[in-house]
């Protein structure tokens, strides 16, 4: 599909991240400081895990730039620009390759190796690095205090790439070879069952103030993870994003109604957002062993019944 690759290509990837990183940057910013929400790292990373590296350098100058107007424009200001832009993407580039040595390491047989080293390399290791960097160039150029923009940064972005990363590698593994991320004409009916109710769920949950209410999405994804197909499944913490991060910044919902100021409210919306897919991720995992486990299983078949028939 030709809307496929154009999505994929430098310039798709560059105006995604730059759509997502100004939009974070201008309405994120709920301090002063570093924004307080991130996932356009997850974006260039879910891309570059599906590129051999020499070819990563035009996705690498177009979200660099993208980085570097958005950080202009609406965040730090031009002379901060360039080290945040250089920050950004040396953060997605450490976690596309982080994400490869685990992945070449452990799977898919040793998913639970897999899932700690992701949690503590990508998760945490990758965003001390990063925050320590920027923390610090907000302090030289604007003299910001280190520590608040230090937690505010991890928490964004450790969040953003534990939640969205395993995503956008799925869409971006679809859309890089030319297919549709979006789920199969014969899978529409489950797909409308599921998603239709993930939706009409999410949005009673965060229309009423009850707080204890926020686990039924959590239990919904994790049932999903271990039954449907991956095609469906990728769909959910995106609208779980879009509908509980719409309606909460609205006022709506039990995170909302939370005496806290709003940018704190944002981010315990966003580590919600991280526990649920967290939870969700061993499942996932799993399930996705036993399905290559299956198919080799099936090819090993198909190959002894071939060389069975040759003999005779």
């Amino acid at each position: 599909m030709r809307i496929a690759r154009l999505l994929a290509c430098p310039a798709g990837v560059s105006l995604t991240y730059f759509a997502l990183a100004a939009g974070s940057i201008a309405f994120g910013r709920f301090t002063g400081g570093v924004a307080m929400a991130w996932i356009a790292s997850a974006v260039l990373a879910g891309r570059l895990l599906h590129l051999p590296e020499h070819r990563w350098m035009p996705w690498l100058v177009g979200s660099g730039i993208a980085s570097f107007i958005a950080t202009g424009l609406w965040g730090f200001g031009w002379l901060a620009a360039f080290p945040f832009a250089i920050i950004n993407i040396l953060e997605a580039i450490g976690a596309a390759i982080i994400w490869r040595r685990i992945t070449k390491a452990f799977w898919p047989y040793e998913t639970l190796e897999w899932i700690a080293s992701f949690y503590v390399g990508i998760g945490l290791t990758i965003p001390l690095l990063s925050g320590g960097a920027a923390a610090s160039t907000a302090w030289v150029v604007h003299g910001q205090p280190v520590i608040d923009n230090f937690t505010r940064w991890i928490i964004g972005h450790s969040l953003g790439l534990l939640a969205c990363l395993p995503v956008f590698h799925f869409i971006y593994g679809r859309l890089g070879r030319g297919r549709s991320f979006l789920p199969p004409r014969d899978m529409l009916p489950l797909t409308a069952l599921v998603v239709g109710t993930f939706v009409l769920l999410t949005v009673t949950v965060f229309s009423l103030d009850m707080r204890a209410l926020l686990v039924f999405p959590l239990v919904y994804l994790v049932v999903c993870s271990a039954t449907v197909p991956s095609a469906i499944l990728t769909q959910l913490p995106l609208l779980l994003i879009m509908i509980g991060g719409g309606m909460t910044v609205a006022g709506m919902g039990p995170i909302a109604g939370m005496d806290w100021p709003m940018g704190d409210r944002v981010q315990f919306f966003q580590l919600y957002i991280g526990v649920t897919v967290l939870t969700s991720l061993p499942l996932q995992c799993e399930r996705a062993k036993r399905v290559l486990e299956m198919r080799k299983m099936r090819a090993r078949i198909v190959e002894l019944e071939n060389q069975s028939q040759a003999v005779f």
